[in-house]
């Protein structure tokens, strides 16, 4: 089968890419031109962090790998199990001129004979099968960057899904996205701790139809039981939309409502990035040729600020609708919940969500007589 290619430029980098078509598992070659943003996140974040060595697992046309060989110092190993995205690369790597190393191998195969800085996951569905091996695999205080597009088993439309491949229980609630970031954080570092290993977030973002997170690895008994301090549940009510990060010996059946106590868990309840990281990913990533230098910058500065509180957001216009009102601008909320001395932020989760560390009750009555 001959691929049909174009030429297009991302960041500094020429790439051949498969003629855009629905992009499915059946797919000859892999990929996604909607994950330019992400690509463009990944080498911003490698030019911090400059690793010596970089693993793209699953490298698909070679799109991901072929962008850090190029703008970065890296040495970069590009592998894929397809022939014919292997063949790919290879042609991305000859039109660019590029040192690196390129495999067809499977990736666990692969990552049994060798260490790598940074370790790039981006499978077409669930991350779980690599992530064993990618942690034994990175080196000390290296970099482990993972996708999952997965997201219906995550988010709660598949708990069985959820609770087949990441040993964890999904809701379908109005924080969704959160959770199945969170709990895919949770699955990784419960994963980390194993091999007596604990992790640090780095940045972690739901875009579209994917979530993406940069943890750094950090071996030591020490570490990991840092990290499992940061493993709990959450209790969510359907009834009054209250939700309540708990460790297991804290569950409770009932809310304070009156009304059933629903759980998830077990999943990452700590701060989902690393705020000064933050600010140097801006930094970096500001530079006018990334053709997303714009879009990341905001989404960088949301989920920095969002890190002041960890409790899950809430969906303004669900917690109007709860309660029979008309929805109010969410900025009001926010300046409202201030000046009564709580934190109060905007999500990137969601245009109308917010985090707060006020419950909802006093989420509720603010909107009922603090805001005209």
């Amino acid at each position: 089968m001959k691929l049909k290619l174009r030429e297009i430029t991302e960041g500094e980098t020429r790439l051949l890419v498969p003629e855009t078509g629905e992009l499915t598992k059946k797919s000859p070659v892999f990929f996604n031109p909607e994950m330019e943003l992400s690509r463009d996140i990944s080498v911003a974040i490698v030019k911090i962090t400059e690793p010596e060595t970089f693993c793209d697992l699953l490298s698909g046309s070679g799109a991901r790998g072929i962008r850090i060989a190029n703008e970065t110092t890296a040495k970069v190993l590009a592998n894929d199990i397809n022939p014919m995205a292997y063949d790919l690369i290879k042609r991305n790597k000859e039109l660019n001129s590029l040192d690196l190393e390129v495999t067809n191998l499977e990736g666990n195969l692969l990552l049994a004979g060798k260490r790598f800085d940074f370790i790039d996951i981006d499978p077409f569905g669930s991350p779980v099968h690599f992530i064993d091996s990618a942690l034994r695999s990175v080196n000390k205080k290296g970099i482990l960057a993972v996708t999952a597009t997965d997201t219906a088993a995550l988010c709660g439309t598949y708990p069985r899904a959820c609770l087949r491949k990441y040993d964890a229980l999904s809701l379908r609630t109005d924080y969704y996205n959160e959770l199945g970031l969170r709990i895919l954080m949770g699955y990784i570092t419960r994963s980390a701790m194993r091999y007596e290993k604990g992790i640090k977030p780095l940045f972690s973002h739901c875009t579209r139809h994917y979530f993406r997170t940069y943890l750094q690895v950090l071996g030591g008994r020490s570490h990991a039981i840092k990290s499992l301090r940061n493993i709990a549940f959450i209790q969510h009510c359907f009834s009054c939309l209250e939700r309540e990060f708990v460790t297991l010996d804290k569950l409770k059946s009932d809310c304070q409502c009156g009304a059933d106590l629903h759980t998830a868990g077990p999943l990452w309840i700590g701060k989902f990035a690393d705020s000064e990281f933050c600010r140097k990913l801006k930094g970096e990533i500001g530079q006018e040729y990334f053709g997303k230098s714009k879009e990341a910058v905001k989404l960088i500065d949301k989920i920095r600020l969002e890190q002041e509180v960890t409790k899950p957001y809430y969906n303004i216009h669900k917690v109007s609708k709860k309660m029979k009102t008309p929805s109010k601008p969410t900025n009001e909320i926010i300046e409202a919940l201030q000046k009564r001395g709580f934190n109060a932020v905007r999500t990137h989760f969601s245009d109308l969500g917010l985090r707060t560390d006020a419950d909802i009750s006093e989420i509720s009555d603010i909107i009922s007589y603090d805001i005209k």
